[in-house]
């Protein structure tokens, strides 16, 4: 369904590069993690995809094919943003209209896309709220953003994101800001939608335990570099390649298990810029660094050769 070849993404007025050399591929019906720290470039690799990059910002790639088109530029984009590949927003709250009521955005869109009635639009939105599971839809249909909880909210940005019945929906965090319970319920609504509707599923999210209970692949970004591409089977049998994806892994608290302290990933995120042409971006934060990392990157697809797994 999408493959991208050497995508970079950098600011065309500093020396600041927020995705470099990003190559992957993504099968029909597949989900697809994207998993890494706040920063790491995941919200501008989903964007990306559907176009949404723009000035400062300088999009370049060697090849970009999406449902089987190649996409040149913003004229191809518009042929599929919405129609073949549309989008889940991290924040609900944030993405809809706080003066617009949910029947007027929902409406308005499925009218752009379907070219039909107000009144055919209004029924296809109810029937949208309804496979997105929210009660009283027509009632619903008549609310405003501020009148619904967050996984409300939540469930109308998913009923936005398929009023245009798109092969392919790109979930940005879709859980970051509700509690536990709404999560758990927007993951298993999302789910369940993917296998009714044979979507392909790019999932992205910080948390790479629950990548791993759902995603048939995983990316891992760091700072706008790929470090490795696992399958969810790789990471349960402990086959994982990078020490940043280790360390990611080893940053989620186990229940079974009180430590005397949390472990986090020690610094920050570096600003990626030309200084890493050629050296692990991942290094002043590594503890499994050699004196080669500072000289040559290491290959995401092979062990890296720091990396001893304890």
């Amino acid at each position: 369904m999408i493959k991208i070849k050497n995508l970079k993404v950098y600011h065309s007025q500093e020396d600041f590069v927020i995705l470099r050399n990003i190559s992957l591929t993504i099968n029909k019906g597949e989900i697809f993690g994207i998993a890494g720290e706040s920063g790491s470039g995941k919200s501008v690799l989903a964007k990306t995809m559907l176009g949404l990059t723009k000035k400062p910002l300088i999009t370049q790639y060697d090849e970009m094919i999406i449902n089987n088109k190649m996409i040149s530029g913003e004229k191809d984009f518009k042929l599929i943003r919405g129609k073949i590949i549309s989008m889940i927003f991290q924040n609900p709250t944030a993405s809809l209209n706080p003066v617009m009521t949910v029947g007027s955005q929902l409406i308005e869109t499925i009218m752009f896309h379907n070219k039909c009635t107000e009144a055919e639009a209004k029924e296809i939105a109810v029937s949208l709220l309804k496979q997105v599971e929210i009660d009283f839809p027509e009632e619903r249909l008549k609310s405003y953003p501020l009148n619904l909880s967050g996984g409300m909210n939540q469930r109308v940005m998913i009923a936005l994101a398929l009023s245009s019945n798109p092969k392919i929906l790109i979930a940005d965090e879709p859980t970051t800001a509700l509690d536990i319970t709404t999560q758990s319920k927007i993951i298993n609504l999302l789910l369940k939608l993917q296998k009714e509707k044979n979507l392909t599923v790019i999932f992205i999210s910080h948390d790479l335990n629950l990548l791993e209970k759902i995603a048939d692949r995983i990316l891992i970004l760091y700072a706008g570099e790929e470090m490795e591409l696992l399958t969810k089977d790789e990471i349960r049998q402990n086959k994982i390649r990078h020490p940043y994806t280790f360390a990611l892994r080893k940053s989620i608290p186990k229940l079974d298990e009180k430590p005397d302290y949390l472990f986090s990933i020690p610094g920050q995120i570096e600003k990626n810029s030309s200084k890493y042409d050629n050296r692990c971006i991942f290094y002043n934060r590594c503890d499994r660094k050699t004196e080669q990392c500072y000289k040559q990157k290491p290959d995401f697809r092979d062990k890296c050769r720091c990396f001893n797994p304890i």
